[in-house]
């Protein structure tokens, strides 16, 4: 397997409780759930849906402008699993390591947040023009 970052390695990690792990794998499974809304909740037929994707999707921005690309979320796991803070948020990608995972295709981090930010801007900008329009 390629080098996917901070995570790639589980035997550099610092030592763990079971607990700390599975309140970790909470984490991930709730990080999937926001990027699934996020990414085709825009789409779908009720307004909070459309609400929470501007509600949601801005937040992030925000946090991601004000944090250096950081991830809240990203942050804590790695935190929980007691592997160590990157030089840089590319090396804790966790789309690259999501698309890592679901289909075995490493890809370059850069172009990942690019696809990343360009569709959450698109769903974004379409859950406040149907908000507003419809």
């Amino acid at each position: 397997m390629a080098n996917v970052g901070v995570f790639d390695n589980p035997s550099q990690w610092r030592k763990k409780s079971w607990m700390s792990h599975r309140v970790a794998d909470c984490i991930y499974v709730i990080h999937i759930a926001i990027i699934l809304f996020c990414g085709f909740a825009w789409m779908g037929p009720y307004d909070w849906m459309l609400i929470g994707v501007v509600i949601i999707y801005g937040l992030i921005e925000l946090m991601w402008h004000y944090r250096d690309s950081y991830c809240i979320l990203t942050d804590l796991e790695r935190g929980l699993r007691g592997v160590s803070k990157p030089e840089s948020g590319l090396d804790q990608n966790f789309i690259r390591r999501l698309v890592k995972v679901l289909f075995r295709v490493d890809l370059d981090p850069r172009n990942l947040i690019i696809f990343t930010r360009a569709w959450g801007r698109f769903g974004f900008v379409v859950a406040i023009s149907r908000l507003y329009l419809f």
